[in-house]
């Protein structure tokens, strides 16, 4: 009995150990595979980088015929920039209507007109011409303002917050003499109808609605705030307290009005009605929408000539003489040109 059990016991070693031995075997050429195939990879990843522009030696020599065509190409790259920015510039030089700019200059020369007392801007938007002198310096505004006040009340009135029939109080405070007819037809603590107020404020520039007007938006500077939605330029502070303007934010009042005109037509209307036959209107053929401004030396005018090709135009001055008829011929001149 003793003797079957070792012989049994021998014979679970002898698997034992050939299992133990086939373990070692497979281990073995696994590590081997595992070896191989390391080496196949690393061959390969070798070659590939010797191949590459990186790491090849060859790369890493000047190649003198390389370095000129690179140089090359970076002197075509730099000539390919310089025409394009040249052309940029030459598009936009090509805007600007040097006939115009012609008809400044010799009103500049003949009047002697400068950056102190003359400033001027022209503008066709359907080809986007244009003529500017003068751009920035300031001027004041005189009643050429009462334009973005009564922007900012049309505004209001297309987007339903008020009505042409909203009225508004007027206060003795308001009374400033003046041409107009709300001092005359009313009395302080009378309601006025806003369709009369802008009326009197752009025909006849009746600075009494215009106070009424202004007095409704929070006051002076409140209104100055305001209007400065009309322009992306950027002014001093002193642009939130006095009544000034300028070439450049003129333009921007008027390009913003013919852009929209469905919004500004009532307002359009009512500059079409304005000064008579004076100003911008004078011995021209076409319809004028404009609004004038005189105070104190200070005489301006700008609005759309509606000629057959519809412009925009603005004029500035201060001391000036006969500074009216100057504005009137500068806009004769142009809009006979051909």
């Amino acid at each position: 009995m003793v003797k079957k059990v070792s012989r049994k016991k021998s014979l679970e070693k002898l698997k034992n150990s050939k299992k133990r031995k086939k373990r070692i075997k497979l281990f073995g050429v696994v590590i081997l595979v595992f070896i191989f195939v390391f080496n196949i990879e690393t061959v390969k990843t070798q070659k590939k980088y010797a191949n590459s522009e990186v790491y090849s030696t060859e790369n890493i020599k000047v190649n003198p015929e390389q370095e000129i065509k690179n140089e090359t190409t970076i002197s075509q790259l730099d000539i390919n920039n310089e025409e394009e920015t040249t052309k940029k510039e030459d598009t936009l030089e090509s805007k600007e209507n040097t006939k115009v700019k012609e008809i400044i200059d010799e009103y500049r020369k003949n009047n002697n007109l400068n950056e102190g007392n003359f400033a001027f801007f022209y503008y066709r938007p359907d080809t986007e011409e244009y003529y500017i002198y003068n751009e920035d310096t300031f001027f004041t505004a005189a009643s050429t303002i009462k334009v973005p006040i009564a922007m900012i009340y049309y505004d209001k009135i297309y987007n339903n917050d008020l009505t042409k029939d909203s009225t508004f109080k007027y206060k003795s405070s308001h009374y400033e003499a003046g041409a107009g007819n709300t001092a005359s037809q009313y009395k302080p603590g009378n309601e006025i109808k806003l369709s009369f107020l802008l009326e009197q404020m752009i025909v006849e520039s009746d600075n009494t609605a215009t106070n009424i007007l202004k007095d409704n938006l929070g006051g002076e500077k409140a209104y100055r705030i305001l209007i400065k939605q009309y322009t992306s330029k950027d002014f001093p502070e002193e642009f939130n307290i006095d009544n000034l303007t300028s070439a450049g934010f003129g333009l921007d009042i008027i390009k913003k009005i013919y852009s929209n005109q469905e919004k500004y037509s009532e307002l359009i209307e009512l500059m079409k009605k304005s000064s008579g036959g004076g100003y911008l209107k004078k011995d021209v053929s076409c319809e004028v929408a404009h609004k004038y401004g005189s105070f104190e030396g200070y005489v301006h005018d700008y609005g759309i000539c509606y000629a057959d090709t519809p412009y925009i135009i603005g004029v500035f001055t201060k001391d000036v003489d006969d500074a009216e008829n100057l504005i009137a011929q500068i806009n004769k001149k142009i809009m006979e040109l051909k």
